[in-house]
This record gives structure tokens, sequence and C-alpha cells, in this order.
């Protein structure tokens, strides 16, 4: 099995450590794949989204990018010619629709089963988890993307703050599904079914009880 690496959101400053982290466990020499498409282009552009994520992450090291805003037709070959992928934030059903419809989710789980690194912010940690229904709109009546269910049957709440406490617990009790909840900032590592606290504190709700990890 592969690393996940596993973001709440937030800043470039407040990823700092966790994307020191990213970098150093990964081949440099190679470019990093980065996909934007759980963001909103007439938002925020593509070339801008690369933009940041290229001032996030060259000077530690990473020498070259790559934005891939189309996934149809893509293999598992050209796919292992990077280091890692990177997936930013954005909504979480956008960036799920464009895996499963593209077919992008057997590649995705192939590299990831093959050995390969996989860092997700945000949205693009979510989709990892085994249920995203906390994240939809109410316009969402038609969803029926599964995520992709790598993080043993946890969902993931991120931007967490105190403030969600009761609802992430009321959530917990449904159909056995326990959240692990970041903070903009906080990170988790993924491993061999072993869960690494990469920065700041991370909580685990499960039939209604918080603990840290």
């Amino acid at each position: 099995m592969g690393t996940l690496i596993l973001s709440g959101g937030g800043s470039i400053e407040q990823n700092a450590e966790t994307n020191r982290y990213f970098v150093e466990s990964i081949d440099k020499d190679k470019p990093l794949l980065y996909i934007p498409l759980a963001g909103d282009p007439q938002y925020r552009s593509y070339e801008s989204s690369l933009a940041y994520v290229q001032s996030m992450f060259l000077s530690l090291g990473i020498r070259e990018i790559t934005l891939w805003s189309d996934l149809e037709n893509k293999t598992i070959e050209e796919v292992k010619q990077f280091s890692a992928i990177y997936f930013s934030g954005g909504y979480t059903l956008t960036l799920l629709k464009a895996i499963r419809k593209s077919g992008f989710d057997e590649v995705l789980t192939q590299f990831y089963e093959s050995g390969g690194t996989i860092y997700g912010q945000s949205a693009g940690a979510i989709i990892f988890g085994s249920n995203i229904s906390h994240t939809l709109l109410k316009e969402d009546t038609s969803f029926d993307y599964a995520p992709l269910n790598l993080l043993n049957h946890y969902r993931l709440w991120c931007h967490y703050d105190s403030t969600d406490d009761e609802l992430i617990c009321e959530l917990s009790k449904e159909n056995d599904s326990p959240f692990i909840a970041l903070t903009e900032g906080g990170a988790i590592c993924f491993s061999n079914s072993n869960v690494k606290v990469l920065s700041k504190t991370v909580y685990k709700f499960k039939d209604c009880k918080k603990k840290n990890i």
C-alpha cells in the first residue's frame, strides 16, 4: 500500500509543517502531479491555482509540477511517471464526479496500492473517506458517486473547530460511520492502516465520543 497525507485545509503557513513532510517523503527528481478539479475555474483559474501550488512546493525542493484538468483516458503508466499526486480543495462532489466519471478512480487506487503517495487538502482529502454526505448541498439530490474509502471506513471532517462537535457527534452515530476531524493546518499520514498525526491536534469521533488521535 501507499501513503495518504490528508490536511484539513488552510493557508500555506498553516500547512508548512505538513508540506515539508510531504516533500521530504517523495522523489523530488520526478515531477509532482497536481489535480485542481475540486476548485471552480470561474473563481480561480487553473493557471492561478498552479501558481499558488508552485509557491507552496518549489521552494521546498520540488523541481516541476504538472497540472491535469482532464482525467479522461489517463493510465497508471502515465501516473507512475510522477513522484506523487496532490489534490487541492474546493467542492468535494465536483472532484469526486470528475474522478468517477472519467474512470480515474481505478487508476488512483492502483497508484495507491502500488505504493504511491497522495496528498489531499480539504475536499481533496475528503474523497478518500467512506462517505461525503456531510459535505453535500441541498440541491445535490441525485448524488450517487461513492468516495474512495481508503481510510478503514472513516469519514473526514475538514476545517474543524469545536463548534462542530454537536453535529459531528450526531453524524458519527449513523451506520457506524466514525469521523476523523482535521482543523485548518491539521494533518494526518495514513499508511498501512496506521494513522500518524503530522500537525496540530486531530480528533476521532465514534458513537458520539470524541478522542485525540
